[in-house]
């Protein structure tokens, strides 16, 4: 990888020998970080890449803005540096970010991911109604008030307000992102799609999960998992369970 592409990811575990890579989005104020416990629970044949939006961890000096176009970018020159199939799984504003980089890169001919897992986001179609809508333009108060209320942050965050403040700048800017967020019709994905629903998710509902087998034209499974919207961390076993019968599927059928 270039450099500029290298600060994009990180890669907890090499496995060089594997015959999978699972790029991996992070929910809004989140980082890479996220994603270190699950090389140890995935299958052996799967090399888990956290992707690292600006503003967060290794790259916290830099302004917490998403640029679309410089991740895609990112995604298409770490594919083609590496003849390996991939799969991209985003979480909630991660599941969003997957499904436009897809897009352009299918925009532009690089190649595409043989997954797409969607976990506790709405289908991008989808409009309103969102617990965590219009929350870049409120006070910090309610920002904080409303992420709380709706699950929006782990739990272990949610009673710490010094953490709370010290994530405002990312989840404004994350937030703001999916705020100014505007769907454009495509033609569906060539791409199947697995999404993974919480059965106490409070901000995200089965039915919004499961639009999104609208924009696919290669298959599409909804899975409930027995959590709320950060199933992947309470729930981290049984989803790397799914994930991991599915990725391996997926090498199969390659």
């Amino acid at each position: 990888m270039t450099t500029l592409t290298a600060r994009w990811f990180r890669c907890p575990r090499p496995l060089p020998r594997a015959a999978l890579r699972l790029f991996c989005l992070p929910y809004a104020g989140a980082g890479a970080g996220v994603f270190h416990p699950w090389p140890a629970a995935l299958a052996p044949g799967v090399e888990v890449v956290g992707v690292q939006l600006p503003g967060r961890e290794n790259r916290i000096v830099e302004p917490a803005e998403i640029d679309l176009t410089e991740l895609a970018t990112a995604v298409a020159d770490a594919a083609a540096s590496d003849s390996r199939p991939y799969a991209l799984y985003g979480h909630s504003l991660g599941a969003r970010l997957g499904f436009e980089v897809i897009r352009s890169l299918r925009r532009t001919g690089a190649p595409l991911p043989v997954r797409l897992y969607a976990g506790a986001a709405r289908a991008p179609h989808l409009s309103g109604s969102d617990t965590f809508d219009g929350l870049s333009r409120v006070s910090d108060d309610e920002l904080v008030a409303r992420v709380v209320a709706g699950g929006g942050v782990p739990e272990a965050v949610a009673g710490e307000p010094e953490l709370l403040e010290l994530l405002l700048p990312t989840l404004r800017a994350d937030f703001a992102w999916l705020d100014d967020y505007v769907y454009q019709p495509e033609p569906p994905l060539p791409v199947p799609i697995t999404a993974f629903a919480g059965t106490l998710d409070r901000a995200v509902s089965t039915e919004q999960m499961a639009a999104w087998e609208q924009h696919t034209t290669a298959g599409f499974v909804l899975h409930h998992i027995d959590g709320g919207h950060f199933f992947l961390q309470d729930r981290l076993p049984d989803l790397v369970s799914l994930l991991s019968a599915d990725l391996m599927a997926a090498g199969g059928e390659l």
